[in-house]
């Protein structure tokens, strides 16, 4: 599953820098963003959200392939690798970063099959220009473990101060988070995260942080960001990445931002 993450992300920078490929229903605006597996968001005006049909046949297509051993043993990509290792991360981290996800590549891509995955097309007119950005969301297939209480209950002092530890560790070695795919000539360098931060939600807590990278794809180079929050739907793990050219940044975070703070989530049957 270590090589199936590099190749996804891979591929999302090659849809993220060729939008004619996807193929989507384009409707502008739109005064809801519905997302079936997480719940609805009023939407501010001038605000589209289009799923990027293409996408959710690659992970669907992905699926297959893990459900076939024959075709998995036979398609397996090569793994692209960090230019330099990467120390241990500090000890004592918050459960929310060690027990989530399993690092089992069995458990792991059980989860995988279980989990459900979305790509939109982002775009807002606000009055003196159009902006566009991407927004990959998934949502666990398994429920969080009754120790991860972050999205629920005040962090203890202690725990802030690991996850600090972690901002550091990031910053210490984000210089060696450089990876390659050579055939498909696209490389990914990172060059900075963003503090950690929490913010108040109806139903809990919502946890973001981000970053900026630069992405080459056959010798061009795009400045991007990313910006992941994290969010508790109805006991899963929900996670989402807002991404976009870095110029874009400072527009997006708090339009994203204000949206999943508002989402409504779905009324599940019991």
């Amino acid at each position: 599953m270590k090589k199936r993450s590099v190749v996804l992300l891979l591929t999302l920078a090659l849809v993220m820098t060729n939008l004619p490929a996807a193929s989507a229903a384009f409707e502008w605006p739109v005064p809801e963003w519905n997302i079936p597996f997480v719940g609805t968001m009023k939407t501010p005006d001038g605000f589209s959200a289009v799923e990027v049909k293409d996408f959710r046949l690659f992970i669907e297509q992905e699926k297959k392939d893990l459900l076939n051993p024959k075709k998995t043993a036979a398609t397996k990509p090569k793994a692209a690798k960090p230019d330099t290792p990467f120390p241990e991360l500090p000890a004592g981290l918050p459960p929310i970063l060690t027990e989530t996800v399993p690092t089992d590549p069995d458990a792991l891509t059980k989860r995988f099959l279980k989990s459900d995955f979305a790509l939109y097309h982002l775009s807002m007119d606000d009055g003196e220009a159009i902006h566009s950005a991407w927004f990959l969301i998934a949502r666990d297939g398994d429920e969080i473990p009754a120790n991860v209480n972050i999205f629920t209950a005040d962090v203890a002092p202690e725990q802030l101060a690991k996850l600090d530890e972690v901002k550091k560790w990031v910053d210490d070695n984000i210089h060696k988070a450089q990876y390659t795919d050579e055939k498909n000539k696209v490389s990914l360098k990172m060059l900075q995260m963003l503090p950690i931060q929490a913010y108040k939600r109806e139903t809990g807590k919502m946890w973001t942080t981000a970053g900026r990278a630069m992405i080459t794809v056959e010798g061009m180079p795009f400045a991007f960001f990313t910006r992941v929050f994290a969010l508790n739907i109805d006991n899963h793990l929900t996670v989402g990445i807002l991404g976009g050219f870095d110029g874009e940044r400072s527009f997006w975070d708090p339009v994203v931002r204000d949206l999943l703070l508002g989402l409504k989530e779905p009324v599940i049957p019991r």
